[in-house]
């Protein structure tokens, strides 16, 4: 469910989505995307309900770039002729969310962006109290978009 608020909030900034979850032998990348400058990112996310295990960014160590970067290249030859994917640059971000399960405790901190719907499309939903599928609630994510991150 983060990939798909992660998604949403690079679409509703003019991202183009090109592939989710492709599998190759060194593992999976979550979001392949175009950003509006027409830099391909590779887009690692991870979501945390609780910090008992750290910040969600601090779960993309070493060993997991190494295979994320593997796993990009892979991606890039194999899709080295496709028209869509033409691209400037390469980049590795990660988004990471975290969920706040205590509404009367604020998670903000700086860089972190209140996400304000649950729904896919861009329409937003303001101050409801309806739940999105596994119990988050609007304003109970926050996200947080590292450029650059590795």
């Amino acid at each position: 469910m983060g990939e798909d608020y992660a998604c949403q909030w690079l679409r509703q900034r003019n991202w183009k989505i090109l592939a989710r979850n492709w599998r190759s032998r060194f593992g999976e990348l979550d979001i392949i995307a175009l950003d509006p400058e027409a830099t391909l990112v590779f887009v690692e996310v991870k979501t945390r309900r609780t910090g008992r295990f750290g910040s969600p960014e601090q779960a993309v160590g070493p060993r997991k770039q190494i295979h994320l970067r593997h796993a990009a290249v892979q991606w890039l030859i194999s899709h080295d002729r496709e028209p869509n994917a033409r691209h400037r640059s390469t980049r590795f971000d990660v988004i990471s969310l975290s969920v706040k399960s205590d509404p009367g405790r604020s998670m903000y901190s700086e860089g972190a962006h209140p996400l304000t719907s649950c729904q896919t499309s861009a329409e937003t939903v303001r101050g409801s109290n309806h739940s999105c599928r596994g119990g988050w609630k609007p304003g109970s994510v926050f996200l947080r978009h590292t450029k650059e991150a590795f």
